[in-house]
Formats: C-alpha cells, structure tokens, sequence
C-alpha cells in the first residue's frame, strides 16, 4: 500500500515553474507563451502522485561501497626518487607515500648564488663608474660649449649606469625568488598521505597511470558508505546533511541509519539499466549519484544492495492508494472560481473541470473528480492558454 511522501512536495515547488521546456531541451529557461514554438512538461497523475511504478521519489535503491577514494598525484617536472609504500598498505595522516630527488634543484641553487655574486660585483663596478663620472663633473667649472657638452655626456652615463644597477638588482631579486622555490621544493620533496585508509594502486610501467593522473590511490578507512542515483527531474528533491534509512532488500525488518553527505550534480551518468536509482520506465534520462555516510554499518557487506528511504518520518497515516488525489498546487481557477488543471488531449493542452472532495492539510493533497490516474497534468503557469503544445518527454533525451 503506497502513501505521498512530503518530499514530493519540496520538489515541485523547487522545480515550480521548471515543469515546461522549450524545442531548444532547455528546462525552464524562460516562461511560455502562446506561440506555437513553446513545448509543455506534462506527467501523468500516477506519476505525480508517486503512485507509478515509474516515479518514486521517496524510494531508491543503492550499494554498499567503501569511503571515497583519494588519489594522490606526482608532478610531472619532478624526477621520482623512491616510492615508500606498496600496495596493500595500510597508512595513517601523515604516512611518507614517496619522494623526489634534489640534487638538480641544490646544483641549480648553487649556480644561482653564483649569478647572485657576479650580479653584485657588476653593481659594484657601476657604483665606482658613477662615483668617478661625478667627480670628473664637478670638476668642470667652465661654461663653454664644450664643458656644457661634457657634462651633459657624463649625466647621461650616469643615467645609463644606474639603469643598469637597477636592472642588476631585479635580476637579484628573481633570483633569490628562484632560490626560495628551490627550497620549499627541497623541504617539500617526499610526498605524505593526506588520509587514513588502504594504499589500492600504484602507477608504473606495468600499472599506468588513470585518465585523472592519479599516482597513488588511497581508499579511506572511515568504514562503508552507501551510493545512490536519482534522476534529472527529482535531483532537487534530496538535500545534503538530509537523514535517510537503509533497509535490507532481502529483509525488510533489517535496517539501517545514516546521512547524504554529498550529491555530485558534476558527475552525470546516462542511464544504463544498471542496479541504482528508482524503477524509471525513461531509459534515457541522465543520472546523478548521491552518497550516504552510515552512522553504523554493522552486518553490511561490501556490494550489498539496499533501499534509501527519504523522508520517512514525514509519512502520512492517511491511505491514498485507493481513490483520486491531486495536490493543490497543480489546480488552478477560472475567473468565477471554478477548479480546474491543465491536462493534455491530442497533444494540446486544455482546460480539464474538476471537483474537489476532502483536503487533507498536512499533506497538501485533494480528493478530485473528473480526472484519473493517466490523465497528463502541467504544473499551472499564468501565461498558459488552450492549444500550446503538450510533451510528456524531454527531446533530445
């Protein structure tokens, strides 16, 4: 016997106005109009409701895997040394993972202090040239042409060579700036793990690289974790730090805690009929996988399958699994305060008269006539008129 769950609600009202789209396949980029170019979202009321087979937003399988792995790096203008683990290891925050060598960069060091000493004595020399070239004009006391040429020739050198002293003194400072990358590299040379867990790969000639560059992969010990997958147009109806239940799929009185500590809306997976999710009848809807830390994981096994119950304290006592029931926000009103909702018939939307019968507050839901569970339903929108197109798909999925 099902029941609505109130996450439902946070959904559609989240998504509100995104229950349209446009030929272009962009949800909810802007609001529709009577032209005919305009597409509307429409669902069945079974779908709506949570009542299909298709569309259980309170409900999700899972697997049980280890905590998130963490993959270490190496830089690619640095010359490995030596590698400090094996695969296998266990290691603690802290652990040398490997190091690199730093001959070149102590030879490249002493070779700057060398560039350092000759930039000095270069200062040197052009400090001695300005000291003489304004002995020799203040010895020139006449004011004939050829003296006034004189000292305008010596002013400039003068110039000239505090140019360079400038430039010796930048060249000082770039260096010395080299010298100090040199040494944090140095200091820095072996590399630490930055978590506690497992040592599962180790790249080399026989075990390469993966595609992200990843040198040493760390599976973190912090015990098991449960991933699960929601699709494009329930995504927003689970939120991080949300509280879930996990129970057993061969036992339902077996179950289990825990928390969505992450939605990786990044990582989009196009569905594949694999064992995640909820039973989508949309093969080709995109999917995101979500993760769940465990408050306690005792009789879990790794690769178990599980269901992720959202919501579950927000049930509702009241049966709905025998009648007609819409919730209030998708009945809209004519201007003599008829009830109504925008329906779908021959691929056009129309205005389909309803009766209202009990409303159940808590849940937000009605008891109506003069629809049924297959009747497709828009989210009401002020600009929507009779005679827009109706699509119960997204194209281009």
């Amino acid at each position: 016997m099902k029941k609505i769950i109130i996450p439902l609600v946070i959904l559609v009202l989240v998504l509100g106005g995104g229950f349209f789209v446009y030929k272009s396949g962009i949800l909810g980029s802007k609001l529709p109009t009577s032209d005919d170019s305009s597409e509307i979202y429409v669902m069945s009321l079974s779908d709506i409701m949570g009542e299909g087979d298709n569309y259980t937003p309170d409900v999700f399988m899972g697997i049980v895997e280890g905590q998130e792995s963490t993959s270490i790096t190496k830089s690619s203008d640095r010359e490995l040394n030596q590698v400090l683990v094996s695969e296998g290891d266990v290691v603690e925050v802290g652990t040398p993972l490997f190091n690199y060598k730093t001959e070149k960069l102590e030879a490249e060091n002493v070779q700057y202090g060398f560039d350092i000493e000759g930039y000095n004595l270069n200062i040197a020399d052009y400090t001695r040239q300005i000291e003489k070239l304004q002995s020799e004009i203040d010895k020139i006391k006449g004011e004939t042409d050829k003296d006034k040429t004189d000292r305008e020739d010596k002013a400039n050198q003068i110039n000239g060579l505090t140019t360079d002293i400038a430039i010796a003194n930048n060249s000082i400072e770039q260096t010395n700036a080299k010298i100090a990358e040199n040494n944090k590299k140095i200091n820095n040379s072996t590399v630490t793990s930055p978590v506690a867990g497992t040592i599962t790969k180790i790249a080399d000639d026989t075990n390469p690289y993966t595609t992200d560059g990843s040198f040493i992969t760390i599976l973190a010990s912090k015990e098991m974790r449960v991933k699960g997958q929601i699709n494009e147009q329930n995504v927003w109806a689970i939120n991080v730090d949300e509280p879930v239940i996990l129970r057993s799929r061969v036992d339902s009185s077996q179950t289990w805690t825990g928390t969505i500590t992450k939605i990786d809306t990044e990582s989009k997976q196009e569905n594949t009929n694999n064992n995640y999710g909820n039973n989508s009848s949309d093969s080709t809807s995109t999917k995101y996988p979500f993760y769940i830390t465990l408050d306690d994981s005792e009789g879990l096994m790794m690769g178990q399958h599980l269901y992720i119950e959202i919501g579950q304290a927000a049930s509702s006592d009241v049966d709905f699994s025998n009648g007609t029931y819409l919730y209030d926000y998708y009945i809209a009103y004519d201007e003599d305060g008829n009830p109504f909702v925008w329906a779908a018939k021959d691929g056009r939307l129309v205005k389909n008269k309803i009766e209202l019968g009990d409303y159940y507050e808590e849940q937000m839901v009605y008891s109506v006539k003069g629809i049924d569970k297959d009747t497709l339903i828009a989210y009401p929108m002020d600009d929507f008129t009779e005679g827009m197109k109706a699509v119960s798909s997204f194209e281009g999925e």
